[in-house]
């Protein structure tokens, strides 16, 4: 039984970690990601910093992810003359394009209203998937500066953003980011555990003792799903406030929280967040509705009064369950007050003689049943209290947590990749649940499963004990499983540099996330692989002895020292879990680092030319040519491609699927299927302005050709625009 008990625990490790790396991994097989948070400028049209000598009509901004339609930018014109604050020179509301999603797009006055002097660009987004709002300033100049500042102006997005400042309305945000997660973490950590009782060790448990623990987490779940959804409702109003003061408004601006929950994906997730964990309440309540009616009367009053039905106090735990493996009928929150409420109604009973004699055990001592365990039709029965746990109210519990758990797994950082990001959200949908598999399940066993088995089962505690550990092991091994690969993966797509884990704030937080995560690893270890052994070899040693001797007393109470000590190991691994919730608070409120395209400073003061230079490939017996003609940006543009064999024969036969797509960064991915013209070897796409080289820098132009009877090829080239 032992090696199928391993050997199973071992084959659910290495499935769970096969269908990770294959999710995580993915990218890998195509091209690298990028780490993207929040909305940040990565380039501008015109470019930050320089001076340009015709007045443009649109101002034309980029961001590393989507934004929301309530994103806008003002520009302001700095003439001699002028007034200081500059003159509001908008020719309408900002808008997103239809085709590209990260762009910003600001229509100016008419070029003859546009003096010469010194612009700037004041811009404030709202990322459609996280819902932060971010802002910055663009400056650039026509024909010449009139600011008087000395020195060469910096060129390109790298001071176009103002990033998270850690001011008063931070710190409120990252706490109660913070508060939220630990409710959150929390009331899943209870629901697994819970689950595993019902489903997993359910056979080998007194069904009384699940219900027990099932009331006892029953006021918790209530605390954690009622903070949970104070706290987003206050992480709202709070993001809101964040925008308004994006904005230079005072206060909080109701329309920005308007603009939060209607006009973005946060806003539309928070909106099923909500109605989540409101039908999470409703079903807590639904599921314990007449089980909190009172089961023990005022003793002493009723010790005068008339007979009733009696218990013989030798059989008293037999008769009502309590001590073999099923609940006390009373609320195990006034456990000791009940116990002394009984021993003092029965000692009251004997000082007034109404004690009674049972007529088959004369000599057994006898106290009043409380009217609560006598059932309502028969005064003369005991009331029970229910010992089973429907197995539908452990899934629906089950499937509830998960879809909160995605809710935020689609609005989170790594959720904006610029590739693959079904294989992101899914991979911090499982991080979210090993999260709450590992700090809610030690949260739950070293607070409150570990404490209360030996009042509801004082014999066989360390049997079940052992048994919900035994359990819990395999889940928690894929939980480990879990977040030792989603942290790689996430440092794979935020850290660029060595530099970064020090100077920056996110990666400040990250390594404190990182050396955390590897105590807690040393503390797991040894809690289930030290002291588990250690509990399960003195469980199967203390019924050998008898209970008389000393020997029995001694290994008891080592074996209590064992449960202590995993109970304070249990307590460390949820103290140090929550603090690496605090570092993800922070990791989320700052962004990773930002990754600039690079900037060809030669494109911005050069003049346009006719093209660009043709370029060819050997690629299997092809000889492929491209060129693009005119390479400017934000026109029309003719991709030409000539396909000739290994001998220079011309090759008119093929068919050809052209893809095109910024380098560095997702600008949107353009696609046209070619056949030759006229039987030549000519292969011919003309992209309009706006379906593709959208903005100057480096492209992606991908050629996948197929000919009749012949495998398949792909041909890659760079194309650089201006």
């Amino acid at each position: 039984m032992r090696h199928r008990h391993f050997l199973r625990l071992l084959l659910t490790s290495l499935l769970s970690l096969s269908i990770l790396l294959t999710l995580a991994w993915t990218p890998f097989f195509f091209q690298a990601p990028a780490a993207l948070a929040h909305a940040f400028v990565i380039g501008s049209d015109p470019v930050d910093g320089s001076t340009i000598s015709t007045a443009p009509t649109t101002i034309r901004i980029f961001f590393n992810a989507d934004i929301s339609p309530a994103s806008i930018a003002h520009m302001y014109a700095f003439a001699p003359g002028g007034p200081t604050g500059g003159r509001l020179v908008d020719g309408g509301r900002s808008a997103i394009p239809a085709n590209n999603a990260r762009e910003l797009d600001t229509p100016l006055l008419s070029p003859s209203a546009l003096p010469q002097g010194s612009y700037e660009v004041k811009w404030t987004a709202i990322a459609a998937d996280d819902g932060h709002a971010t802002h910055g300033l663009i400056g650039f100049n026509l024909g010449y500066s009139v600011t008087g500042l000395s020195g060469t102006p910096t060129l390109g997005p790298i001071t176009s953003n103002i990033l998270p400042q850690l001011n008063l309305q931070g710190v409120l945000a990252i706490m109660w980011e913070w508060l939220t997660s630990l409710a959150l973490i929390f009331w899943i950590g209870i629901v697994i555990i819970e689950s595993l009782l019902v489903l997993g060790v359910g056979a080998s448990l007194d069904g009384g003792i699940i219900v027990s623990l099932k009331k006892q987490g029953r006021p918790l779940q209530w605390l954690c799903l009622s903070a949970l959804l104070v706290g987003e409702i206050i992480n709202l109003i709070l993001r809101g406030a964040l925008l308004t003061a994006a904005l230079t408004l005072p206060g909080i601006d109701m329309a920005a929280i308007r603009q939060l929950v209607f006009e973005t994906n946060y806003g539309h997730l928070w909106l099923i967040r909500m109605g989540l964990i409101c039908l999470g309440l409703i079903f807590l309540w639904w599921t314990t509705r007449g089980q909190n009616k009172p089961h023990l009367p005022a003793l002493q009053a009723r010790a005068g009064a008339s007979p009733a039905p009696t218990l013989q106090r030798s059989g008293l735990r037999s008769r009502i369950g309590y001590g073999r493996g099923l609940p006390p009928p009373w609320p195990k929150g006034r456990f000791s007050q009940l116990r002394q409420e009984v021993a003092e109604a029965s000692a009251d009973v004997e000082e007034r003689g109404t004690v009674q004699e049972d007529a088959a055990k004369p000599d057994r001592e006898t106290i009043e049943a409380p009217s609560s365990m006598q059932s309502p039709a028969n005064t003369g029965a005991i009331y029970r209290a229910p010992t089973t746990v429907p197995r539908w109210h452990t899934l629906a519990w089950l499937i509830l947590a998960g879809l909160v758990l995605l809710t935020i797994a689609f609005s989170a950082d790594t959720a904006q990749l610029a590739q693959q990001q079904i294989s992101a959200v899914v991979l911090n949908w499982l991080q979210l649940l090993a999260q709450a598999a590992w700090f809610g399940g030690a949260a739950y066993l070293g607070f409150v499963l570990l404490p209360l088995l030996p009042t509801i089962a004082s014999d066989s505690h360390g049997e079940l004990l052992v048994n919900v550990l035994r359990s819990y092991t395999p889940l928690l091994l894929a939980a480990l499983g879990v977040l030792c690969i989603s942290e790689l993966f996430l440092i794979e797509t935020t850290i660029s540099d060595a530099s970064q884990w020090l100077n920056d704030p996110y990666g400040r937080a990250l390594l404190i996330n990182i050396l955390l995560l590897v105590l807690m690893l040393i503390f797991t270890g040894y809690s289930f692989f030290y002291l588990l052994p250690k509990l399960r070899r003195q469980m199967i040693l203390l019924p050998v002895v008898n209970a008389d001797l000393p020997v029995r007393r001694t290994r008891r109470s080592v074996l209590e020292q064992t449960e202590s000590s995993l109970k304070r190991a249990m307590h460390i691994l949820a103290v140090m879990g929550a603090f690496v919730l605090l570092c993800a608070a922070f990791m989320g409120f700052f962004a990773p680092p930002i990754v600039f395209p690079p900037l060809d400073t030669g494109a911005i003061s050069s003049h346009p030319t006719n093209g660009q230079a043709t370029q060819t490939q050997q690629v299997g017996n092809l000889s492929v040519s491209l060129e693009v003609v005119p390479a400017q940006a934000d026109t029309s543009n003719t991709v030409i491609i000539t396909l000739k064999d290994h001998s220079g024969t011309p090759v008119t036969d093929a068919h050809v699927r052209i893809s095109t797509n910024m380098e560095l960064m997702n600008m949107g991915t353009a696609r046209k299927d070619l056949l030759a013209q006229d039987g030549s070897s000519t292969y011919v796409a003309v992209f309009s302005a706006g379906q593709a080289f959208s903005m100057a820098g480096s492209w992606d132009v991908t050629l996948s050709i197929q000919r009749p009877n012949s495998a398949p090829v792909q041909a890659q080239f760079v194309v650089t625009l201006q």
